[in-house]
């Protein structure tokens, strides 16, 4: 009994094992710099069998604030399926791209501009069903409460992943999915300053509001109007 037991148990092993195996970190051309803070699936080419996105944001340590607290390097790296594993197909910073900034030393000084957080909010179906978006807030800042951008990426049949469409704010900007009729949509949540407000003085300290997708027609909009769109993040 007693070897009947140990043979038991070493098939128990051998399973644990190739499940251990299974939960390993996916095989990416290009790996993520740094520690891999989130790696969140999307299916932005369509729900199929081989059309698993991966949608990851990661950091490096650059140095320390006044040689206290850590500062940071962060990246958004976008991952298209590919034969074996996943391939790089987007990464900011990077050629061609603007939603995060290369972060630098100051001069003369031991601290590093800008300050950056990211967060993947999540994936839903923003503009068509059945296909996913990436929801993405970063936030950025030097001398000032600095300001927020909540992008939406996409790939589609391009397998092409972009920025479909941003939001910015000053300061603040949070961001979260919710259905919207048999879609979702974005609501952003965040200080809504009128035209002549100053950024110690929002018009209004918490503005609630949603980003949705009409379609061709009319595209991308935020209702009520508090937040801008900018179409030039990329």
């Amino acid at each position: 009994m007693k070897l009947v037991l140990t043979g038991l148990s070493l098939v128990l092993l051998a399973g644990c094992a190739s499940a251990s195996a299974a939960m390993q970190a996916p095989k990416y051309t290009n790996p993520p710099p740094g520690r891999v803070v989130q790696d969140v699936v999307s299916y932005l080419s369509g729900e199929a069998m081989n059309s698993k996105w991966h949608v990851v944001s990661s950091r490096v340590a650059v140095g320390r604030q006044n040689g206290k607290q850590p500062a940071y390097q962060w990246y958004i790296s976008v991952y298209a399926p590919a034969a074996n594993g996943w391939t790089l197909a987007y990464r900011t910073p990077g050629a061609g791209t603007t939603l995060l900034s290369k972060v630098t030393k100051a001069r003369g000084a031991q601290l590093y501009f800008p300050v950056q957080s990211v967060k993947i909010v999540g994936t839903g179906e923003l503009e068509q069903a059945g296909i996913q978006d990436a929801v993405v807030q970063v936030h950025e800042f030097a001398a000032d409460c600095g300001g927020s951008t909540v992008a939406v990426f996409g790939a589609g049949s391009s397998m092409k992943p972009r920025v479909r469409t941003a939001v910015q704010n000053g300061c603040d900007l949070q961001a979260s999915l919710v259905k919207y009729g048999q879609m979702q949509a974005v609501q952003l949540t965040g200080p809504y300053y009128g035209p002549k407000a100053a950024m110690c003085c929002p018009t209004k300290p918490k503005a609630t509001a949603k980003l949705t997708n009409s379609g061709t027609i009319r595209g991308w909009s935020v209702t009520p109007n508090y937040f801008k769109i900018d179409n030039s993040v990329h």
